[in-house]
């Protein structure tokens, strides 16, 4: 598949899934793709994130979330979790935390908190929640 054309098309998936709501009324919802990672922030009425929906997407649109054991970094990681595992331990931090109790190093690694349960790098992932949180 053209990787323009996908890439419009997750684009328009993705405007589209952001202007809806997380299933309550008062909720509001925001979702930024900006090039091959999307996030998706949910507010409660006061302006809490409730919930936080991190995925990176690979040349042919095929999902790191989908992927899942496939993906491999299991084998490799230093603390024994796929990707999948990783990016909701960082999904859950946030909501938890809030965007800015989540310190991030030189080198684009969280804090010893994030890296129990998040070791990758999240500088380019944090960026993109922030842009979905605003």
């Amino acid at each position: 598949m053209n990787k323009k054309l996908l890439a419009a098309a997750m684009t328009a998936a993705m405007l589209f899934v952001g202007c809806s709501n997380g299933g309550n009324a008062s909720d509001l919802e925001k979702t930024v793709t900006e090039e091959n990672i999307s996030a998706t922030v949910t507010k409660d009425e006061s302006g809490k994130i409730t919930k936080v929906v991190i995925d990176e997407f690979d040349e042919d649109g095929v999902s790191k979330k989908d992927k899942g054991e496939e993906y491999g970094l299991k084998a490799v990681s230093s603390i024994g979790k796929e990707w999948n595992e990783q990016i909701e331990f960082l999904e859950n931090y946030i909501v938890e935390n809030g965007i800015d109790g989540v310190e991030v190093d030189a080198d684009g690694y969280g804090n010893d908190d994030v890296k129990t349960g998040c070791t990758i790098n999240i500088a380019g992932y944090l960026d993109v929640v922030k842009k979905a949180a605003e």
